[in-house]
């Protein structure tokens, strides 16, 4: 089915995104301006932070404790982030964007910015593709551990999910074979899904293009700057992962500041790369 388009839209649509060539340098950069944005609009960036980190919790809760979805409570966690974060990004994008303009965000003004349509709605139409990605790395992944265990799950204990078991085989680091394989398959899939996403979502906020010219501009601002994002990769997992485990016993209450912080420095690094489409 074809995605509705805007004016906008048509006359950018297969333009190509110019992109600068930054410094190793940069992610620091674009983290000190995320925080001075946070503390620049700290009412508003907290609002996003407390709705997604409810949802978050909540969604871990829910899944952890449901005798269907415990097994996969993890994967569909990872699904639930991919697509409620960068939506929900998005108006914190508005909120970077208002200030570097001088003017004052407001929950007003900026909320439009979660619910922008660009016609066809390509912000959740690219997340619609991180699912996909996520839900693979879901589905292969049992599959992977099977064939490295005698082809059957039969030997996942009945107290432990294929998860556990999984994370289990990983950190004996009795099954070497596996341990690399699948550390490559999670690799790439991560590695894909980090490129799409890049700049994909601040670049439609921002210039209205299609999620296809969004997503190709923003593999090419990967591809260009790799140095960059080898940097930039292990800092925001690092992040939110010392966050989640710092305040797992507080509701992940550290994802309150966390994710504002980074949603927007992605706006800045997003702003630093691409100049311009041609």
């Amino acid at each position: 089915m074809a995605i509705p388009k805007t004016a906008r839209m048509e006359k950018n649509l297969g333009k190509k995104a110019v992109v600068n060539q930054l410094d190793i340098s940069a992610p620091f950069q674009w983290l000190a301006k995320g925080i001075s944005d946070f503390l620049a609009c700290p009412t508003l960036a907290i609002f996003y932070g407390i709705v997604f980190t409810v949802v978050t919790y909540g969604s871990w809760s829910f899944l952890s404790m449901s005798s269907t979805f415990h097994d996969v409570s993890t994967p569909l966690l990872a699904i639930i982030i991919l697509v409620l974060g960068p939506i929900t990004a998005m108006s914190l994008y508005e909120s970077s964007r208002k200030l570097a303009n001088g003017e004052t965000p407001s929950l007003g003004n900026v909320i439009k910015a979660a619910f922008k349509t660009n016609g066809g709605c390509p912000s959740i139409f690219l997340s619609v593709i991180l699912m996909v990605l996520a839900i693979g790395w879901m589905s292969f992944s049992p599959l992977i551990y099977a064939v490295f265990n005698t082809g059957s799950l039969n030997i996942v204990s009945e107290d432990q999910t294929v998860i556990q078991s999984i994370l289990a085989e990983i950190t004996s680091g009795q099954n070497m074979g596996f341990v690399i394989t699948y550390a490559i398959f999670t690799g790439v899939l991560a590695w894909i899904a980090f490129m799409i996403s890049w700049f994909s979502f601040p670049m439609v906020l921002d210039r209205d293009v299609d999620p296809f010219t969004a997503a190709l501009s923003s593999l090419s601002a990967a591809m260009k700057n790799k140095l960059v994002m080898i940097v930039w990769i292990p800092i925001v997992g690092a992040i939110i992962l010392a966050a989640m485990a710092l305040t797992y016993n507080f509701y992940f209450a550290g994802l309150i500041i966390v994710i504002p912080v980074i949603a927007h420095a992605t706006w800045h690094a997003y702003k630093s790369m691409i100049a311009d489409i041609k």
